[in-house]
């Protein structure tokens, strides 16, 4: 660019990047994240705006640019989680409640497992068995625990997601369930 146009660019960056980041910030709700789309549009306008037809259209052009950089951050995001409060912050009783509600459905899930592989799950998980003590003490191989777990776990998994919707916290954990 020449230094006429980089002047013009230069104004062009002061008139619009406060609304500008105004609108994006509303958009995505996070200052950092506002922040890199405000720069990926202007570095878009600067490397297109040769391109940019009609000079009256600029306000639009820089809008519908930060537009579509709102559309592709949220594309690219992670799916949506609900974010709960920190176990610290969260009523005890309302903490105890959900740990209580939780052990009933494990309890009946495991019911419904083949007894070897709720045996092996209460055993390593519940009773903090180890892998290898728990196949000692059952006169197993190792790798028939490994594999009674694998299963027994991926069958918890399948009958809690067809009967409850999960709340996650920020570190991925359960925070709150609900029966379907």
């Amino acid at each position: 660019m020449e230094d006429r146009d980089m002047n013009d660019f230069s104004a062009l960056y002061e008139t619009f990047r406060k609304p500008l980041f105004k609108f994006i910030q509303y958009k995505v709700s996070d200052r950092h994240h506002a922040e890199e789309i405000l720069n990926d549009v202007f570095l878009k306008a600067y490397t297109s705006i040769d391109n940019l037809e009609e000079k009256k259209s600029l306000k639009s052009w820089l809008y519908t640019i930060a537009s579509n950089r709102i559309i592709d951050y949220y594309r690219k995001k992670q799916p949506i989680t609900v974010e709960i409060e920190d176990e610290t912050l969260m009523g005890e009783e309302k903490r105890d409640s959900i740990y209580n509600d939780f052990d009933c459905c494990l309890n009946d899930f495991l019911n419904q497992l083949p007894p070897s592989n709720a045996e092996a799950l209460k055993a390593v998980y519940f009773d903090e068995m180890t892998q290898q003590e728990y196949a000692e003490k059952n006169a197993l191989n190792l790798s028939t625990v490994k594999s009674h777990l694998h299963r027994g776990k991926k069958s918890l998994k399948d009958f809690f997601e067809q009967c409850c919707s999960f709340e996650k916290d920020r570190y991925d954990h359960i925070a709150d369930f609900h029966k379907k």
